[in-house]
């Protein structure tokens, strides 16, 4: 049975700067606090700064442009890491920990791609992309301002 819908807040972070590429970090949190604890978001900048670099390389086409969703729910921490690539591409790596604690775990074995809430930021981040980066000029700025 699916579970009521309830908005959740939802608060854009500071970006940080891994593999030379600024990233946005997005929070969503279902208990309804407007940031993450200090300790969880270390923790997922840490997890960011380990993974995307590899995965970016990897995948290769990187357009230097990036966006991670931190999102504390009910049942599970989500940390939700994308990425740009080949011009119009989203790619992603996704990690996991349990409520109260900070030990983030890949799962990227599984095929999950994201929850209701998390798709309401990855459509803006969409629109976002095809606004300012889609077009003859590109602007990346802007795209980080969006």
């Amino acid at each position: 049975m699916a579970e009521v819908f309830r908005p959740r807040t939802r608060a854009r972070l500071a970006d940080g700067e891994v593999w030379g590429v600024t990233v946005k970090m997005h929070w969503i949190d279902a208990a309804g606090q407007d940031a993450p604890p200090a300790d969880l978001l270390a923790d997922a900048w840490r997890v960011v700064a380990d993974t995307l670099p590899d995965a970016m390389a990897t995948e290769g086409g990187a357009e230097g442009a990036a966006f991670c969703i931190l999102h504390r729910g009910e049942q599970g921490i989500w940390l939700l890491m994308d990425w740009w690539a080949h011009a119009d591409i989203l790619c992603q790596r996704l990690a996991r920990a349990d409520v109260g604690a900070t030990l983030f775990e890949s799962v990227d074995d599984r095929p999950l791609l994201a929850c209701v809430w998390e798709l309401e930021v990855i459509e803006a981040e969409r629109l976002a992309w095809i606004e300012h980066m889609m077009r003859p000029t590109p602007n990346l700025a802007a795209w980080r301002a969006a």
